[in-house]
């Protein structure tokens, strides 16, 4: 599938301008580790080009000792890697629409907390700013960057990384090469691409992917509050069938994947549109890993809803509906077995 583009020239420093969105279908989700050919990627300003100048990094802001690592400093520390289902949080505009954009990949890199340390954090930073080297339109906002920012707990955290290796292959530069941030457990659009800057900060950024963009509007008491897209919701999706994709009598083998920022307790199936649920067996998380779900069930012939529904580790639920992660349901049609003995007779 080719990335869909809105982009026009590109000004210096950009390889393209504009939205690029490459993201193949759910059907293709069959594998533990998700090949890079069916792995999505969104850009949002445009792909940066890094090729002009040797990448550093600079880390500034509430630490003892400002500093600038270079990419031969980087490659000196203990490489790490980490399996981890890496999900898009849709789009900023409607973030109630489900986008089924997901996939399990191995990143290798180093650890951000070791990279911190170099600077040294002062003990009143609460947050971590992250800066690309991408710069364009969004929504009709001009960006000179792209920023966003982390707590200061999840930024030290032994998953987080700054990766140079995406399926044991560099990044892309669609993929945010030569260096990106990695953040397990939190949705991709905390894990800033092509990253040139850190910032080390007691509030948090006031950039429009921070302040306005990807935040879900919760109604309390009257009032709208504020609460940042980070850690992934539970979700899951059916990969052993396809919406209306016709299959032969007998017991069917629902298949799926399951993925939540602290992992999954439970998956429940249901064949007949949600009036009935059961549980299926589920696999184990490897790392920050998607579990895979089976539940085999002896349909008869006509047609039936395929749904599924995932219980996170903190008890968390998929919604049924108005939700990134709602349920996920596809119809599918059992057809009858044919008539041996009227095909014996012809």
């Amino acid at each position: 599938m080719k990335a869909e583009t809105s982009g026009g020239d590109a000004p210096v420093g950009m390889l393209r301008s504009g939205f690029e969105l490459h993201q193949p279908p759910v059907a293709a989700l069959q594998s533990f580790m998700t090949p890079l050919t069916d792995m999505f990627y969104v850009v949002h300003l445009g792909v940066a080009d890094m090729s002009a100048k040797p990448w550093s990094l600079e880390i500034g802001g509430l630490v003892e000792r400002p500093a600038t690592l270079t990419w031969a400093a980087l490659r000196e520390l203990p490489a790490l890697r980490i399996v981890a289902a890496h999900e898009c949080a849709g789009s900023p505009l409607f973030p109630d629409k489900p986008v089924r954009r997901v996939g399990n990949v191995e990143w290798e890199g180093v650890s951000l907390a070791a990279v911190l340390a170099i600077a040294g954090v002062l003990p009143q930073a609460r947050y971590v700013w992250s800066r690309g080297a991408d710069s364009g339109t969004f929504n009709g906002v001009h960006h000179p960057y792209y920023q966003k920012d982390l707590p200061i707990e999840k930024a030290f955290g032994a998953e987080t990384l700054i990766a140079t290796r995406i399926n044991g292959e560099p990044l892309s530069p669609e993929r945010g090469g030569p260096a990106r941030l990695i953040v397990p457990g939190f949705y991709g659009t905390n894990s800033t691409k092509w990253l040139t800057r850190l910032e080390l900060r007691e509030e948090r950024s006031p950039g429009h992917f921070t302040t306005t963009l990807y935040n879900d509007r919760i109604e309390s008491g009257g009032r709208t509050h504020l609460k940042p897209v980070w850690a992934i919701a539970p979700h899951s999706l059916i990969v052993s069938h396809q919406d209306a994709v016709p299959v032969a009598v007998g017991v069917q083998k629902i298949e799926g994947w399951a993925w939540a920022g602290g992992g999954i307790a439970q998956v429940e199936v249901s064949v007949d549109g949600g009036l009935h649920w059961r549980i299926a067996q589920l696999e184990r998380r490897v790392d920050f890993s998607w579990q895979r779900f089976c539940l085999e069930a002896n349909l008869p012939p006509g047609e039936h809803g395929l749904l599924c529904r995932a219980t996170a580790n903190d008890g968390a639920v998929q919604p049924a509906s108005g939700a990134r992660n709602e349920w996920f349901s596809i119809r599918i049609e059992v057809q009858a077995a044919p008539n041996r003995t009227e095909d014996a007779s012809k």
